[in-house]
């Protein structure tokens, strides 16, 4: 049985451990819908940790952890964009995901949005087609000189 899902707020200390835990998952879970050129773009061993951290201080973030342990995080912005839904490798398919976009969609209802909307990645689409987005658009993302194929989803609150 898996411990229980504990959320907090993110703190700025959490910058490099969220950012290991994003190249893990990219690294890991999401090769098996990208090349390892894709993958290495995405999710490259010496990113700007500058820009990671100015991404979470002008966001909204939950941090998702099991056992004390940070197993999952979710940012989104005051205009509805959901940006980062990321669960550790090793904790796919626990309910992490549900737990962190269900109070993203909470807090997005609370604050008057009306629109939910992201840039869903390949192995992500499914998911964010489960909670009822529908499909915008696919689009190939230019990412340190490699193509990325997504698709921008939306979904009405």
């Amino acid at each position: 049985m898996t411990a229980e899902i504990q959320l907090r707020p993110y703190q700025s200390a959490d910058a490099a451990k969220l950012y290991q835990l994003f190249h893990g998952t990219i690294r890991r879970v999401n090769r098996r819908d990208y090349t390892r050129a894709q993958v290495e773009a995405w999710a490259p061993d010496q990113p700007d940790m500058e820009r990671w951290k100015l991404k979470f201080e002008s966001a909204e973030v939950v941090v998702a952890e099991v056992a004390a342990v940070i197993v999952g995080f979710c940012s989104w912005e005051a205009s509805g964009y959901l940006d980062f839904l990321c669960v550790h490798h090793d904790h796919q398919r626990q309910g992490i995901a549900q737990s962190l976009y269900n109070i993203c969609e909470r807090r997005m209802c609370e604050i008057g949005l009306q629109r939910i909307y992201t840039q869903a990645s390949v192995t992500a689409q499914p998911f964010f087609i489960r909670q009822g987005f529908t499909l915008v658009k696919h689009q190939l993302v230019h990412v340190r000189g490699v193509d990325l194929p997504n698709a921008v989803l939306e979904k009405f609150l």
